[in-house]
C-alpha cells in the first residue's frame, strides 16, 4: 500500500504539515494524490464552515468570493475501500 494512504488509513486525524514533513513531498502533490484516491474511493474530502461553499470545487483553497465569510477548511477521511 501507498505510504500516503497507509498514514491516512493508521491515523484518526493528521494534518496536511504533518503528511508534508513525513512524506517530504510539497503539500500540492499530496493533494494531488489525494484528489486521485478520492476519485478511485479510498479516500473522501468534506468541506467545513463554507457558508455557500457547495464542496464542488476540487481545488478549494477559499476562493475569497464575498459570498463566503469563512474560509473553508479541508478535512480527508477514509473512504469504503481503506475501511
Amino acid at each position: 500500500m501507498d505510504e500516503l494512504l497507509s498514514l491516512i488509513k493508521n491515523s484518526k486525524v493528521i494534518s496536511m504539515p504533518e503528511l508534508e514533513s513525513k512524506l517530504g513531498m510539497s503539500r500540492e502533490m499530496i493533494f494531488a494524490r489525494l484528489e486521485r484516491y478520492a476519485q478511485l474511493g479510498y479516500v473522501r474530502r468534506i468541506v467545513e464552515g463554507g457558508a455557500s461553499c457547495s464542496g464542488a470545487c476540487g481545488s478549494c483553497k477559499g476562493c475569497g468570493s464575498h459570498k463566503m465569510s469563512v474560509k473553508p477548511s479541508v478535512f480527508w477521511v477514509k473512504g469504503e475501500k481503506l475501511k
